[in-house]
């Protein structure tokens, strides 16, 4: 091995944890291994959200992404954000001012230690040349998480949960970790409306390919 590739290899090792399975492996530039990067999917164009001016989202919830998906959010894994981040992209036409990321509450918040939609935010934010704003939007309500709930019950669940302060007029990219039935994104949207926003885009990590029932 030469000089070179011994230095290559000590600042970017072949040999890491794959950021789906979280197994050592050989992992492609966006930390996944072969065989996960097989698998994953990448999010074609879903229907619109109510309240929003465009959604779109990275990649599709498979299985091996919810795992991934849960060390990111329950197990501390907070540089998993750079990989969800990765995959997202603006929608075609979307003009915007800002980015915010769909908020937690504040008791979630000091459990957990972090916003898991925020880390995302930031990540974007270097990618778009977009500021992120967490002050525009706050949750109000401490609700269940939505994972084992029905679809009604998740409607009812995050029903007037968010607040937004006044917007202005900006045109928002509103961030999100996952989008199942869009119930969390759509009550986002509709107080951001509702405190004068003049667009708002929504952007998902992931999105199952349910339909939309919000």
């Amino acid at each position: 091995m030469s000089l070179s590739e011994t230095v290559l290899n000590a600042l970017f090792p072949k040999h890491v944890a794959c950021s789906v399975c979280n197994r050592e492996a050989v992992i492609n530039e966006k930390g996944v291994c072969t065989a996960c990067e097989e698998k994953l999917r990448i999010c074609p164009p879903l229907p619109m959200l109510s309240q929003t001016d465009g959604f779109a989202a990275g990649l599709l919830y498979t299985e091996g992404i919810k795992q991934a998906m849960h060390r990111f959010k329950y197990g501390d894994a907070q540089y998993l954000a750079e990989f969800f981040a990765s995959y997202m992209r603006l929608g075609e036409g979307w003009e915007a001012d800002v980015i915010v990321p769909v908020p937690i509450h504040k008791k979630r918040l000091r459990a957990r230690g972090y916003n898991q939609s925020a880390l995302i935010a930031q990540c974007l934010s270097k990618a778009f040349g977009l500021r992120v704003d967490e002050t525009l939007l706050s949750r109000i309500k401490s609700t269940r998480t939505q994972t084992a709930l029905s679809v009604d019950a998740r409607r009812k669940n995050v029903k007037a949960a968010f607040a937004a302060r006044p917007c202005g007029g900006l045109s928002i990219v509103l961030v999100d970790d996952v989008k199942t039935t869009g119930s969390t994104l759509f009550e986002c949207a509709k107080a951001l409306r509702a405190a004068g926003a003049r667009r708002v885009y929504a952007l998902a990590a992931c999105a199952d390919e349910l339909p939309y029932q919000g």
